[in-house]
């Protein structure tokens, strides 16, 4: 096992939590501003599918993947973490400063309930959001997570055309996130057919550990409308994925982009991974959380 965070958080990354909603149900077919649905904040969405929240699995310490592009300048990505789950989120420009988007099925089980303490279920306490996590380090330390908001189409039913959720930080010191480490931009209109899109998030099965942020990309995104028009690219990512953002405009060298969707989901036997594009309904969510 890798050692220890330099925080005092664990070091141990999540799975499906119980399959994540049994495979989401998928079973059943089933930024310092406030925007219109419209708008762009900047800083300055089948069948075989599965989730790709993971559970750790034994593996040993250091880096098995240096051959996949690594993206540590994206500081405002991090994972959220309990004791046995983890998550990718990633702080958005907001008027509070500290509000993140992740996946829903990362906060909350459309069968048995939310996935935190502040909901409570499966005992875990998935608490903590590690900004800017590389190896051991965690150089922006540990934020609390008070709340999250998810749509009552994913509650009720968990149709995974709804897999998105925003969650808020606590302040510290009587700083915002925002202030301290800064935020992504973030798009409520999906993007079209042919964007150029990059993909960010803690994959943490080998031939990856769970301790580095990667990314995929590509020049022209695809849409996949027997997958509820999830955006989607080929990726050689592993689960621990999750509530990673799909961002548009990213700039390696400042890490630096548009959060336009996250990632829910990955083809069971190939290639393919897709995202939720975050939407109107996303707006809404948003809303409620940036207070």
């Amino acid at each position: 096992m890798p050692g220890a965070l330099s925080t005092s958080q664990p070091d141990d990354f999540g799975r499906d939590a119980q399959a994540v909603a049994d495979r989401l149900a998928l079973d059943a077919r089933g930024t310092g501003c406030t925007t219109s649905p419209d708008d762009t904040v900047s800083p300055e969405r089948c069948s075989s599918v599965t989730t790709a929240a993971v559970k750790a699995p034994p593996r040993a310490a250091g880096d098995a993947s240096a051959g996949f592009y690594r993206a540590e300048g994206a500081v405002s990505v991090g994972q959220m973490q309990s004791k046995d789950y983890a998550c990718t989120a990633t702080v958005v420009t907001s008027n509070s400063g500290n509000v993140a988007v992740t996946a829903a099925h990362c906060v909350y089980h459309p069968k048995t309930g939310p996935m935190a303490r502040y909901f409570s279920t499966y005992g875990q306490d998935f608490d903590a959001f590690i900004p800017g996590r590389a190896g051991d380090d965690a150089p922006y330390g540990s934020w609390p997570i008070t709340a999250a908001w998810v749509d009552s189409r994913w509650r009720e039913s968990g149709d995974p055309a709804y897999d998105v959720a925003f969650i808020q930080l606590a302040r510290q010191n009587g700083r915002s996130f925002q202030d301290v480490v800064g935020s992504q931009g973030i798009s409520f209109t999906p993007p079209p057919a042919g964007t150029a899109v990059t993909a960010l998030g803690y994959p943490a099965e080998p031939p990856f550990d769970g301790r580095s942020l990667r990314r995929c990309s590509t020049r022209a995104i695809a849409v996949a409308p027997t997958v509820n028009n999830a955006l989607t690219m080929p990726c050689a990512m592993t689960p621990g994925f999750s509530g990673g953002p799909w961002m548009t405009g990213f700039n390696p060298a400042t890490g630096a982009g548009t959060v336009v969707a996250v990632t829910s989901s990955h083809e069971e036997n190939g290639p393919a991974w897709y995202a939720v594009p975050i939407g109107e309904f996303g707006y809404s969510l948003y809303q409620s959380a940036d207070h």
